[in-house]
């Protein structure tokens, strides 16, 4: 799924000659802490609560604040992965999304993003979920998938968290079927670590309250 679908039409930017309360007004209402700020369609950067709120005045005006805002954007045409990068690198509430002509388009809210990712099939679909620490190096995506496929399933979707200071990462991996004590086994005796695992099957409707608790948040 490309960013362009994706962009929060609740979302709207601040404009250089808004001041600093005007801003954090904007920010409560929207439940963000960063907004964009945008000139015709030109993105001058991304201004944070925290920002605001260490200016001697919110009387202040955004501009005379500009030489001091990052800039982290997304193309439209970007992936939904890189999204959750930059939201994860620069600690963000919104991502302003661009154009490939630098333009404005719009901007997408970590809400949205919870919501879409919520909303996947992979989340949705009922299956197992595996987690295995390795090191860097001995990652291999299409080993993996093959012994879940020599137990008549498939990975549905899979996800890699970095440790730091360290050369290990953690691999989660959702698949297809609900009882993976055979995966897990043959994942052991190919000397992957397998630390920890979760199956549906008698907690599905504790896992739907979950989920369907999530979606009330996120819709309230």
């Amino acid at each position: 799924m490309q960013a362009s679908q994706l962009i929060s039409s609740s979302i709207n930017p601040l404009h250089p000659d808004d001041d600093g309360k005007a801003a954090l007004s904007l920010m409560d209402n929207l439940r963000v802490s960063h907004l964009p700020v945008v000139r015709n369609n030109f993105y001058l950067g991304i201004i944070s609560e925290n920002e605001i709120l260490e200016w001697q005045s919110t009387d202040e005006l955004i501009q005379e604040h500009l030489p001091n805002l990052m800039a982290p954007y997304v193309l439209g045409t970007q992936h939904l992965f890189d999204i959750i990068e930059v939201l994860e690198e620069n600690s963000l509430s919104v991502v302003p999304i661009l154009s490939e002509e630098k333009k404005y388009m719009g901007a997408i809210s970590n809400r949205k993003l919870l919501y879409t990712i919520a909303k996947s099939a992979a989340v949705q679909s009922i299956g197992g979920v595996i987690v295995l620490e390795m090191n860097q190096n001995d990652y291999s995506l299409s080993e993996i998938a093959s012994i879940v496929e020599s137990n008549n399933a498939k990975i549905l979707s899979s996800y890699i968290t970095s440790l730091p200071n360290s050369t290990k990462m953690e691999l989660t991996i959702k698949v297809s079927i609900t009882e993976v004590d055979a995966i897990i086994a043959d994942l052991r005796r190919f000397e992957y670590n397998v630390m920890a695992s979760y199956q549906d099957g008698s907690s599905n409707d504790d896992m739907m309250e979950r989920y369907e608790s999530l979606m009330r948040y996120l819709n309230t």
